[in-house]
């Protein structure tokens, strides 16, 4: 049996793991909880895409202070690196304390320090406001997904997931429009985007309720505080580090994909990303679509997406033709998130779900660091950069295949 796929046999454990607790009062979650978890995990989206515009400014504005090339980078990179560390801390934190207390206190630090360098001078000072941001980032990034498994279940929660991965790339380029016309003002301005961050408070305070701690079984017995289900989690982070891995090749280098195709300026690049970007829709559409696909069969079908973009795009040999392959690629990421998500969510009962969904985040993103070395180890074996990406996509073809082979023997 594929160990992607949960077991068959276990249908009523899987359900208890998978159903999400009685609310207080019977509360039910609808349309304004599914809105306010979109607006919740858009907030990461924030932390990056609003500031990378000005990083040019960036430079500009801290060149006479001491190391300013490797401290000004981590203005945008510091809070991906506190959610990899710090998510799965948060996730036990969330479920020892509550899911909604601690969401409201890192959305509050969020929007607090995110604005910070409006009043700051220091680099340093910035910097380590970044850090509390990455902070609340882990913790907004973990309970928003441990939300999403309390408050929905079964096709609700595949809509909602669907729907997220939908308008995620049109949130993405809003705020990515967003911060380039504020940076073009002044380069302290893109930080007053971080005050949507008090918005999306009152959205959670009013609308989003602790989720039951108890969670009855089949038997009428509560789930019991059984011990932490570490090698589950030791299989859903490997796989979620190797998918990511390949995410991120495309998510942290795709100016320098279109570049290596033959298109020298900016703006152009930024235009074509956001043109293959619609891919995600189509991905997120495909997953609200066709719920009832397996994760495993999803699995196979992201890898093979991801491998005949990266061949494609190495291989094309015009624009027209790689800029079509390049958005199969930005299909296959608006399933991975979903699917991925999905699967993590299967795995973990109530109680350790908090945590269980911070060690996943952190794997994710540990992909972040881990994606730009493994292209640049595989270059080291004579390869250029676009043929270390047909190398890795040529891995994710033969990955699908194995995979779907072992399906059909199943």
């Amino acid at each position: 049996m594929n160990p992607l796929q949960p077991p068959v046999a276990s249908t009523a454990t899987a359900h208890v793991a998978d159903a999400a607790p009685p609310a207080a009062g019977g509360r039910r979650a609808g349309a304004a909880q599914g809105i306010a978890l979109m607006a919740i995990l858009a907030m990461p989206t924030l932390a990056l895409a609003a500031l990378v515009p000005s990083l040019p400014q960036l430079f500009q504005q801290f060149s006479s202070v001491p190391n300013f090339q490797l401290l000004v980078p981590m203005i945008i990179t510091v809070p991906s690196l506190c959610v990899a560390l710090f998510s799965g801390v948060m996730g036990a934190i969330a479920d020892r304390w509550g899911r909604r207390k601690l969401l409201l206190a890192a959305l509050f630090a969020f929007a607090l320090l995110g604005h910070a360098p409006l009043m700051f001078d220091s680099l340093l000072l910035i910097v380590a406001s970044r850090v509390v941001v990455g902070l609340a980032e882990a913790a907004i990034l973990t309970v928003g997904n441990a939300l999403m498994g309390d408050y929905f279940e079964g096709e609700q929660r595949q809509k909602w997931l669907g729907y997220q991965n939908m308008f995620a790339p049109l949130i993405g380029s809003a705020i990515l429009l967003s911060g380039g016309f504020l940076a073009g003002l002044h380069w302290r301005y893109p930080f007053l985007l971080y005050l949507s961050g008090f918005a999306v408070l009152a959205l959670v305070w009013l609308v989003c309720w602790e989720p039951g701690r108890h969670v009855q079984a089949h038997a009428g017995q509560p789930v019991a505080a059984a011990p932490f289900p570490w090698r589950v989690a030791l299989l859903v982070g490997g796989v979620t580090v190797l998918f990511s891995l390949v995410f991120f090749v495309q998510a942290v280098q795709h100016g320098r994909i279109f570049g290596d195709m033959g298109v020298a300026s900016p703006e152009r690049i930024s235009v074509l990303a956001t043109i293959a970007s619609l891919g995600t829709v189509v991905g997120g559409y495909l997953f609200k679509r066709y719920g009832k696909t397996t994760v495993a069969r999803w699995m196979a079908v992201i890898l093979a997406f991801y491998g005949a973009s990266y061949l494609g795009v190495a291989w094309a040999p015009s624009l027209a033709i790689g800029l079509p392959l390049d958005a199969l690629g930005q299909v296959g990421g608006g399933l991975m998130l979903p699917v991925l998500v999905t699967w993590a969510l299967q795995k973990y009962s109530f109680e350790h779900r908090g945590r269980g969904m911070g060690l996943w985040g952190g794997a994710f993103f540990l992909g972040q660091f881990l994606s730009p070395p493994l292209v640049t180890l595989i270059g080291s074996a004579g390869f250029s950069f676009l043929g270390s990406v047909a190398v890795i996509g040529g891995v994710c073809i033969v990955a699908a295949i194995v995979m779907t082979l072992t399906q059909k023997e199943q």
